[in-house]
């Protein structure tokens, strides 16, 4: 047994990476797991250039997994920030009709975000919208006082700790070039040299469909699915 043989590699070291791998070894402690990386430091690319929003739920379709998931997981994820001392803010958000041909689509999304059980839905007019953010203008707006902000940065870093505080393993500078299929494991070549796995989950972002390709797998290059096996 080598240091680069594991039960499981994950490509990718973003917040789905990170955050898979942390769910896998707290439901199979003792999972020789790896999330590689090809970058120098972790969640280099969308994980932290994004708006850091903390979604309340207001434009998936009610009743959808997309809605579900968007409710539980900022709830989730809101107890996870307040565990690992996270600052988070629920700031609000306002949904802003400035033209009265706009009305109709923002009654429709009140309809659609009190479906999906979003708290404190407030219909406002541009008395209250200037109230609230003194640089917006309309005539009439959505107000959403749950959605919240946070710094997805530190989300990664409380990740990560967790993921290496029970067993797994972070490697960066390690970007994968190929994957082939050995039956019962995987041989994935990287810039540090070969890692065998018996499975391989990838988690890579804006690349997945180039990471899809290394399996050969044609189907998985064109729809770029994320999995490299199972």
């Amino acid at each position: 047994m080598t240091d680069d043989r594991f039960d499981l590699a994950i490509i990718g070291g973003g917040i789905v990476g990170l955050a898979t791998a942390r769910g896998l070894l707290r439901r199979a402690p003792g999972l020789r797991l790896v999330v590689l990386e090809q970058e120098t430091t972790l969640g280099a690319h969308q994980s932290s250039h994004n708006s850091g929003v903390l979604h309340a739920g207001l434009y998936y379709p009610p009743g959808s997994l997309k809605a579900r998931l968007c409710r539980k997981g900022k709830a989730e994820l809101e107890a996870f920030l307040g565990d690992h001392a996270i600052p988070f803010e629920r700031c609000g958000k306002l949904v802003v009709a400035i033209a009265p041909d706009e009305l109709p689509r923002l009654d429709a999304l009140r309809e659609r975000a009190t479906a999906n059980g979003v708290p404190g839905l407030e219909m406002i007019g541009p008395e209250r919208i200037h109230e609230i953010e003194p640089h917006a203008a309309g005539i009439r707006a959505l107000w959403s006082p749950t959605t919240g902000i946070t710094d997805f940065r530190l989300v990664v870093a409380a990740l990560a700790e967790e993921v290496q505080a029970t067993g797994g393993s972070i490697q960066t500078s390690r970007k994968v070039s190929g994957i082939a299929d050995h039956g019962r494991e995987q041989v994935l070549e990287t810039s540090r040299g070969p890692l065998v796995a018996r499975d391989v989950i990838a988690c890579a972002g804006l690349w997945a469909d180039r990471v899809a390709a290394l399996t050969g797998d044609p189907g998985r290059e064109r729809f770029g699915l994320a999995t490299a096996r199972r």
